[in-house]
């Protein structure tokens, strides 16, 4: 997938923003740096993919969505949320998980991802390139 804006336009409008959120009021300084980072996360993403999905953390998606925003399937997100790792509103067949409650999980699983790949990347390197690794 390509991004979707060049670098050198998300450096402008980085710099713009800047330029914006620094000519805040002192009573706006709590709310720009969290609007600073929002925005910034935003461009970092477009500038590395082909989209972005931006929710307010108060929606609530069902269990398709969520495994489309996570990058995994519907049934892993079912078994996320019957294990407890992920937080539902309603149960029964009408599963409901709120934005926040995605990013939260998304940013408590990635050290754990990161991990599993540096140790599987560590295995491979270190291992008979014919060799199965076991998963257990």
């Amino acid at each position: 997938m390509t991004e979707v804006i060049a670098h050198d336009q998300a450096q402008r409008l980085r710099s713009a923003i800047d330029d914006a959120l620094n000519a805040s009021t002192d009573d706006d300084a709590a709310v720009s740096e969290s609007v600073r980072t929002a925005l910034f996360r935003v461009l970092d993403v477009l500038e590395t993919s082909g989209g972005v999905v931006v929710l307010p953390a108060d929606a609530f998606v069902g269990t398709q969505q969520a495994a489309e925003l996570l990058g995994v399937s519907r049934m892993t997100v079912v078994r996320l949320i019957d294990r407890g790792e992920l937080a539902e509103e309603g149960g029964g067949v009408h599963r409901r998980i709120a934005a926040s409650e995605l990013e939260r999980y998304r940013v408590a699983a990635r050290p754990r991802r990161r991990a599993a790949l540096r140790e599987l990347a560590q295995d491979v390197s270190e291992g008979d390139a014919d060799r199965v690794i076991s998963t257990r």
